[in-house]
């Protein structure tokens, strides 16, 4: 195939597409429409259009499959007419040539619409030769798309026959899929036909999904003829689902008279579910409304669902109605949730409003979820507004004001990271939160532009806020360089910001090069720096190189820093090796921290194997506390199990 033809087929995809989804549109028409009188109204409309396209052109001999995709200097028109006489054109013996030909082409949207075609055109006249060289011939992404335009021409001609043939497709998943569009096309024009088909097939291969296409197409063509078949199937959960899909389809169109079917129905699972169904469309519709008939639904997950779905819909049109009528008729989660749905529609319109109410709300932690949903969603439309609410919020909101606040910065941050910067430092710096609005910023904006997030952190006054803040821009910086981030550490002032941003760097360096980033620990003073980054290194090190992390954790001295590296080996390691595991938590000098790493050790291990467990407690260097407490856990695991 030469570059020419493939060009013009991506282009030519945009040209064919209108014209060839009139055909495809024959054959997806379940889908699109719920009304058989449309089909045959875009019947008619095709056929015009088709008649229109023919006019348009002189009469002449049809292009051949290689002249038509040359395309150049050709209008959409000459091209959809080509399209259509080719196929017109062709032989059915020809038709397999043709097949073969777009076969070796590149797959574009024209290529496949034109083999659907092709394929429908076949199945019209000879179904069965049509299948046998789709499964003979077509494999990958398009062969499921084949199937569907072969079968569904197929059913147009002979729904019992094309259904028979689905059995030779081998792919289950396939034969469904294909099965249901079948059911679903032929449910337009003839449901009662459709569902003598369906049942047709073995009790184990009837399609759930295919029996709610038909009823759910049939509502929409014949509710009161989908109803009355539906009511006389044999109680089982396919009438249950037939009874909610109908009562939905109808609800789409006629609500009132879903709603009087429905209400028919005698009391039970199956009038809940069809309430249910016909109150979920009605909710979109009418909330008020359907708010009026919740009381048709017994108390339960159906019910505390439906008021979520009213909430939500009502909110939309009159949040104040929607909260009065949550607080009237919903408690305990289901309040909780309805109340978020309302609020979320009531941030979206007058954010000041939802904050009135809010402060009136008497959960607690239903007042938290919505005091951090309304900080984000008010800090689209207005940054300052939305901070100025919360930080008039009472201190003793703590965590939830806390979470607030960020919530807020996050959205700054993220689209104006300088202006952001500026006002934290106008209006933080006396907050119980400005450490942690002052990282998260930083962390946002190094991003963007590492040297000024880096020139903002060095210029925070010394305390928490700086070193938490230099600490997150090194870490951001040591995964793009390394080598020029420690530099940089290096050259901060003494004191704990730069200890912690050394840290970081030897932490996140660690990832890459744990090695490196070992050498780099006796630049570290004793402390929780040193000993956070120890540990980081022997986590990142035992992960890559089990055997180098446990050389090297042996050279390290007692102390602090050491006992955190074994706690990261022994976390690493300990389910797959728990003799080690065990030999390691020995070794560890902080009572405490042995004590600890030794019980979780022998408790898994007197699990899997407690005579090698109890054998190893007996033999260890242990006090005599330590061995009696160890033997002790290892009994009670075994009583466990």
């Amino acid at each position: 195939m030469t570059g020419k033809i493939k060009i013009f087929l991506i282009g030519a995809g945009f040209f064919l597409a209108g014209v060839l989804a009139m055909i495809s549109r024959q054959r997806e028409f379940a889908r699109l429409k719920s009304d058989a009188a449309a089909i045959r109204q875009s019947n008619a409309e095709l056929q015009t259009q088709i008649v229109l396209v023919e006019r348009a052109n002189a009469p002449g001999r049809v292009a051949t499959l290689a002249e038509m995709l040359k395309g150049s200097g050709r209008s959409q028109l000459d091209i959809a007419s080509d399209v259509l006489r080719y196929v017109d054109s062709l032989k059915t013996g020809e038709i397999a040539g043709a097949l073969e030909s777009l076969n070796k082409m590149h797959l574009t949207q024209a290529t496949m619409m034109l083999r659907e075609m092709l394929l429908a055109r076949w199945a019209g006249e000879d179904p069965d030769a049509a299948l046998a060289w789709t499964k003979a011939k077509v494999t990958g992404y398009e062969r499921n798309s084949d199937y569907k335009a072969l079968f569904q021409a197929w059913a147009a001609k002979d729904p019992v026959a094309a259904i028979a043939g689905l059995k030779q497709v081998g792919n289950i998943r396939e034969q469904s899929s294909i099965e249901n569009n079948i059911l679903g096309s032929l449910s337009l024009t003839n449901p009662q036909g459709a569902m003598d088909l369906l049942h047709q097939q073995p009790i184990g291969q009837q399609s759930v999904q295919g029996l709610q296409d038909i009823f759910r197409n049939w509502a929409g063509v014949d509710p009161a003829g989908a109803s009355a078949a539906a009511l006389n199937l044999p109680p089982s959960q396919a009438r249950l689902n037939a009874l909610t899909t109908l009562s939905s389809a109808w609800a789409q169109q006629d609500p009132q008279a879903a709603l009087a079917f429905v209400n028919g129905l005698p009391s039970g699972q199956t009038h809940d579910d069809a309430m249910v169904s016909v109150l979920g469309v009605l909710s979109e519709q009418d909330p008020k409304t359907a708010a009026g008939l919740l009381s048709s639904l017994p108390l339960g997950d159906d019910r505390n669902n439906t008021i979520n779905d009213i909430a939500s819909n009502w909110a939309q049109q009159d949040p104040a109605a929607a909260l009065a009528w949550v607080g009237n008729i919903a408690t305990g989660d289901t309040y909780d949730q309805a109340v978020q749905n309302v609020l979320q529609q009531m941030d979206l319109s007058n954010p000041a409003d939802a904050a009135t109410f809010i402060a009136q709300m008497p959960n607690a932690s239903t007042r938290d979820g919505a005091i951090t949903q309304l900080a984000s969603d008010w800090a689209q439309t207005d940054i300052t507004g939305a901070l100025a609410w919360v930080q008039s919020l009472p201190t003793s909101e703590g965590q939830t004001r806390t979470e607030a606040e960020k919530n807020v910065m996050r959205t700054w941050d993220d689209t104006d990271p300088v202006a952001a910067s500026s006002y934290i430092m106008q209006n933080f710096q006396n907050d119980p939160n400005f450490n942690v609005v002052a990282e998260q910023m930083v962390g946002h904006w190094v991003g963007s532009d590492p040297q000024a997030a880096l020139a903002w952190a060095e210029a925070l006054p010394p305390g928490q806020a700086q070193a938490d803040s230099l600490a997150t821009v090194f870490s951001n910086l040591t995964a793009v360089d390394p080598q020029s981030a420690w530099a940089s550490a290096q050259q901060l002032p003494d004191g704990s910001s730069r200890d912690k941003a050394m840290e970081k760097v030897v932490a996140t360096w660690s990832s890459q090069d744990p090695a490196q980033a070992a050498s780099l620990l006796g630049t570290l003073p004793a402390g929780a720096n040193l000993d956070d980054a120890t540990s980081a290194v022997a986590a990142s090190w035992v992960q890559q190189n089990p055997t180098a992390a446990s050389q090297w954790v042996n050279t390290l001295p007692a102390g602090s820093a050491r006992d955190g590296a074994v706690v990261s080996i022994i976390s690493a390691e300990g389910k797959n090796n728990l003799a080690a595991s065990f030999n390691w938590a020995t070794t560890i000098s902080d009572a405490t921290t042995q004590q600890n790493q030794l019980d979780s050790v022998v408790q898994q291990w007197a699990t899997k194997d407690a005579a090698a467990a109890t054998s190893a407690v007996n033999s260890a260097t242990l006090t005599g506390q330590q061995r009696t407490d160890l033997l002790k856990t290892i009994q009670k695991a075994q009583s466990a199990n």
